[in-house]
């Protein structure tokens, strides 16, 4: 496959369209500061830079997302089946588990429509009970269980543990709560079939299982995500293996050198399959099956994660990104997006350079007014694609509760993000299972599950009033942090079967309009069903003794 850089050309069109007309007020600004003293100019300049970087990830936001919706709509046809004649190659379903076993989401994944494959479990479980559930299952099923003596290399090194000497042509990753449909492996070999410098192939996603109330909230976002961003980086970005539901072929595997001892272990084997010659491709038509985190708790623990991951990236592949072969755009594209969460240090720098110092200082910064619109514009952008992809889908005012949660949620995750930021890029990043199950949190529990955030919250607002007369300033970042108690008791709330309808596993085309995608669900559901009376059969039959 060859990639196109029209998206960024467009980006970076549209960026200087909005920052051309900007730079004279800028440069006043940063020349006025100087006169009157140097570190003041050194402040404005500090300023101006993360404007000028926010506003380009703000416009890679909303050109992503318009040229999905308006240009790179799902049509019709796609990848063609592939010629069948020879001999099926072997193919491995790797299940990884760390104390956090699914027999039931293992057992669908299993019943592929496919001859020539295994399923292995890799089993970093340290609990008894977890790796006793696991045995059963083997012993039932006839899965191969394989362990090792430590855990060392994170998720990384359990999968190298057996991939270096095992014996396949392609393997599939598959998280503990994956589900993937029964044409996977069928329909993922004819992507590398089609794409000949195909090394990976990551399918669609949709969250389903959504079992209490914070679930149901926030998991319309992964259906929305998924394929309006892979989409587009497919043809016009970096696209990288995403940890689960993707098949690898063993090729790109030796040649990328195994996945590296990181916390994100995807991105880095990514990087090397792509400089070793071999691309990523999307599936958008293989909708796999994965569950939003269970809780504030558990969402805040894998934002940590990527985030500690993203900043270990930083440190140790920004040399390598920039000597590489991909394109000038594919390490753009790398850049907007993996850098985000730890640069969010900058903006707290941003944050600082405006509320505390130059109030503190007595000097008083001014920007046209014209300019907050852009700014608040790409401050609501990654808002965007939910507006859009469920405008139709799902009734208004629950799409505005949907919105005002995000806001909530992912706002509070600029004090989480900070400070793992800070911790990580001083100290050593780990690798943190997102917990799968949770318990009822009580007010008391709530409030001091988040007094890190509320207290976040409190002070930076009362700097701010303090030394500017308003919070304004700060209002979108503190009010979130406080509000967060809020969403740490959402996951009491048991989810009643209402409104949202789950997209379940299948190899379908996306649909392009609420029509269709009703019309895919009717003709799944008989489908389904006869998928639910396979299982049962599989849950009752045990393997002869070997």
């Amino acid at each position: 496959m060859a990639k196109s850089p029209r998206i960024y050309l467009l980006i970076l069109t549209f960026w200087l369209a909005i920052l051309i007309p900007a730079a004279p007020a800028m440069t006043h600004v940063v020349s006025a500061a100087a006169q009157a003293h140097w570190y003041l100019g050194a402040l404005t300049i500090a300023s101006a830079l993360f404007v000028t970087y926010f506003w380009l990830n703000g416009t890679k936001d909303v050109v992503y997302t318009l040229y999905y919706h308006l240009v790179q709509r799902p049509r019709p046809g796609g990848v063609p089946e592939r010629d069948r004649s020879g001999a099926a190659p072997k193919v491995v379903l790797l299940y990884c588990t760390c104390n956090d076993f699914s027999g039931e989401s293992l057992l669908r994944s299993m019943a592929q429509h496919y001859d020539n494959y295994e399923v292995v479990i890799l089993d970093d479980s340290n609990q008894p009970e977890s790796r006793a559930e696991v045995d059963e299952f083997a012993a039932r099923y006839g899965v191969t269980v394989i362990r090792r003596p430590d855990r060392a290399g994170f998720k990384a090194g359990n999968l190298n543990n057996y991939l270096r000497t095992a014996e396949y042509d392609y393997f599939v990753i598959l998280d503990s709560d994956e589900i993937i449909p029964s044409e996977y492996v069928d329909r993922s070999l004819d992507y590398f079939a089609h794409y000949g410098n195909a090394g990976i192939v990551q399918a669609n996603h949709s969250a389903t299982r959504n079992r209490n109330n914070f679930m149901r909230t926030f998991a319309i976002g992964v259906d929305s995500h998924w394929i309006a961003y892979q989409s587009v980086k497919h043809r016009y970005g970096f696209l990288s293996l995403l940890g689960h539901g993707a098949m690898v072929s063993r090729d790109c595997y030796h040649a990328a050198g195994g996945f590296p001892s990181v916390v994100a272990e995807d991105l880095c084997f990514s990087i090397a399959a792509r400089d070793a010659g071999y691309y990523t491709v999307f599936a958008p038509d293989i909708r796999c099956e994965e569950e939003f985190p269970v809780s504030y708790h558990a969402f805040r623990k894998r934002h940590s994660k990527w985030t500690q991951g993203n900043m270990e990236f930083i440190k140790r592949y920004t040399a390598t990104i920039l000597g590489s072969r991909m394109t000038w755009f594919e390490k753009l594209d790398i850049f907007l997006f993996t850098y985000s969460l730890p640069l969010t240090a900058l903006f707290s720098l941003y944050v600082v350079i405006h509320v505390i110092a130059l109030p503190a200082l007595g000097y008083t910064v001014t920007y046209p007014l014209w300019m907050l619109l852009p700014t608040i514009a790409f401050l609501l952008a990654p808002l965007l694609n939910d507006t859009i992809f469920h405008f139709r889908r799902m009734p208004k005012l629950a799409l505005l509760s949907y919105l005002a949660n995000s806001v909530v949620l992912y706002g509070s995750m600029f004090f989480v993000s900070l400070r793992t930021s800070t911790t990580s890029a001083f100290g050593k990043s780990v690798f943190l299972v997102t917990p799968k199950s949770s318990s009822r949190v009580s007010v008391r529990e709530a409030f001091r599950a988040t007094r890190g955030e509320i207290t976040f919250g409190i002070v930076l607002a009362a700097i701010s009033y303090a030394l500017t007369g308003s919070v304004l300033p700060v209002v979108l970042i503190a009010l979130p942090a406080v509000c967060c108690v809020l969403l740490a008791r959402k996951h009491n709330r048991d989810s009643p079967d209402r409104a949202r309808i789950e997209l379940p596993a299948a190899v379908v085309p996306p649909a392009r309009n609420v029509a269709e995608e009703r019309d895919q669900l009717a003709r799944l559901a008989t489908a389904n069903e006869a998928a639910e009376q396979e299982a049962g059969a599989r849950r009752t039959r045990v393997p002869e003794p070997v």
